[in-house]
């Protein structure tokens, strides 16, 4: 039939053959990546796959929209943002309080399903309930008496409906996610600093914000461990503390060095445990970054930041697919937003992309 090597087209020996070879296959092109997006092979969730998260803090969850801008910008990245119920005490599912933020309509139709306890700090997360309290109300954490209070400053008066988060309920309720962010320990450093916070938190000891990492690193750990146990598979990321505040709405230059000391130290203690990594957060110094409605808690800016922080670091870690493409921190306080680059718009805290796509001015937020 004339087909090479059969004889007959005498190949077999003349040693060659002279018939066109079969056209391969097309390969098709990739497609092109969404404008200021990056990929990578080898993540935990590909691009367009299903994705869950849950955020664990204290007020900063409650009276801020980072985890409803960190929501909106994994579905813009194009994952398909799954979020049920956690059903676990105290869950809500949006700010009851918050700066209304020059991109809200992105977020604001969305239901994003976390823990935000205001006031409390990393033990009211880390224990099943009060059995091991004294009598006087207190629980040694490493050697230290701590309140069994959950609220700001350990206050009964301000305990509100839930006055414990069991630590098998919350391991329970984030066991089908892909990662957690924990952000209940800033507190800890907090109460330290308050005279009245220290007396009724640590019962009058002399105690720094630096000695509180100790009882941090327990708590964290005991919620770290749960959740692994539950579910080995999860990404923990445990969120820096945030700047201190001066006139209001400024980063405090001056108690900066011993915040930076605080998360490294706290860094440091959790960075060993399996699937777990910390968040740096890099606030401009200058710059209106906090709230006046609720006041030492980051402005929409701040959230932008944080959101912005949470996705790189899950990029890096390869647990996303798709990242967002981000410059380095000298783009934090730029302002001429007109005129950045895509790279350098997300990255500042002072512009976003706007639904036209450019590269607009980013406030503060209506409060």
């Amino acid at each position: 039939d004339g087909s090479c090597g059969d004889g007959g087209d005498h190949s077999a020996e003349v040693g060659e053959c002279t018939l066109e070879p079969a056209p391969s296959p097309s390969t098709p092109s990739p497609a092109p990546l969404p404008p200021g997006t990056i990929e990578q092979f080898g993540a935990l969730v590909p691009t367009g796959g299903e994705l869950r998260f849950y955020a664990v803090g204290s007020s900063n969850a409650a009276w801020q929209t980072w985890p409803d801008q960190l929501h909106a910008m994994l579905k813009q990245l194009d994952y398909d943002v799954d979020l049920p119920p956690l059903d676990v005490p105290g869950e809500i599912v949006k700010p009851s309080k918050a700066p209304v933020c020059a991109d809200a309509e992105t977020y604001t139709h969305l239901q994003t399903p976390r823990l935000g306890m205001v006031g409390w700090s990393s033990w009211g997360f880390a224990y099943e309930d009060t059995e091991d309290c004294d009598a006087a109300g207190f629980r040694e954490i490493a050697g230290y008496n701590v309140s069994c209070t959950n609220a700001w400053a350990c206050n009964p008066q301000w305990t509100g409906r839930v006055p414990l988060v069991p630590i098998s309920k919350l391991a329970a309720g984030v066991r089908h996610a892909h990662f957690v962010v924990l952000a209940n320990w800033i507190n800890d450093g907090k109460a330290a600093q308050a005279s009245s916070a220290r007396l009724a938190c640590y019962q009058g000891v002399e105690i720094t914000p630096m000695d509180t990492v100790a009882i941090t690193e327990i708590n964290l750990k005991r919620v770290i461990r749960a959740i692994h146990a539950e579910n080995p598979n999860i990404v923990v990321l445990v969120l820096a503390r945030y700047p201190d505040t001066r006139q209001v709405i400024y980063p405090n230059e001056r108690t900066l060095p011993e915040v930076i000391a605080l998360n490294e130290a706290v860094k440091e203690k959790v960075q060993d445990e399996p699937n777990t990594f910390f968040v740096d957060l890099d606030f401009p110094q200058g710059e209106n970054m906090f709230q006046t409605l609720s006041k030492v808690h980051p402005n929409c800016r701040g959230d932008k930041m944080m959101a912005t922080s949470v996705v790189d670091a899950l990029f890096k870690h390869k647990v996303l697919s798709r990242g967002l493409e981000l410059s380095d921190d000298s783009c934090l306080a730029s302002s001429n937003c007109s005129s950045l680059s895509l790279a350098c718009c997300q990255r500042s805290t002072l512009c976003y992309v706007a639904n036209d796509g450019a590269c607009a001015s980013y406030g503060p937020g209506l409060q």
